[in-house]
């Protein structure tokens, strides 16, 4: 019997799936790494969040008492110290002269030494500093 179709090409060759799977291992070793730092940077926001929910009570204490030093946890209006399990993602939450520092339950990538801490700085109105923080070294709280 006499082949019908002599010059059709009847599939892909080697090379041309070898250069395709090159292509999506490329795209997997960028997109993997970008998506786990997305994924830890979504679960590090309840440390951010937690310490953030702080600063209005610490201005409010640096108003009432002229300054920062009196402003620590269970006084002055400022929520005590949470220790132990304070959340799904933080081990502690503390305010000590006005300084807040969250730090982070280890899991899901999230290290303890990832602490977030917010400083005050003086002025009025008070502004906010977090360069002291852990987390600002990883990128999880940028």
């Amino acid at each position: 019997m006499k082949n019908v179709y002599p010059a059709m090409q009847r599939g892909f060759t080697v090379i041309e799936l070898m250069i395709v799977v090159a292509l999506i291992g490329i795209l997997a070793a960028v997109a993997i790494p970008a998506y786990q730092n997305h994924l830890k940077k979504e679960k590090f926001a309840e440390v951010t969040a937690a310490a953030m929910a702080l600063k209005p009570v610490v201005e409010s204490c640096a108003q009432h008492t002229g300054g920062l030093a009196a402003c620590d946890g269970g006084a002055n209006g400022i929520p005590a110290d949470r220790t132990g399990d304070a959340g799904k993602y933080i081990a502690s939450l503390s305010v000590k002269g006005g300084v807040i520092k969250a730090v982070p339950q280890e899991k899901d990538g999230i290290l303890a030494t990832d602490t977030y801490v917010l400083t005050p700085v003086a002025g009025t109105p008070l502004q906010w500093s977090s360069a002291g923080s852990g987390c600002v070294a990883t990128t999880l709280c940028r």
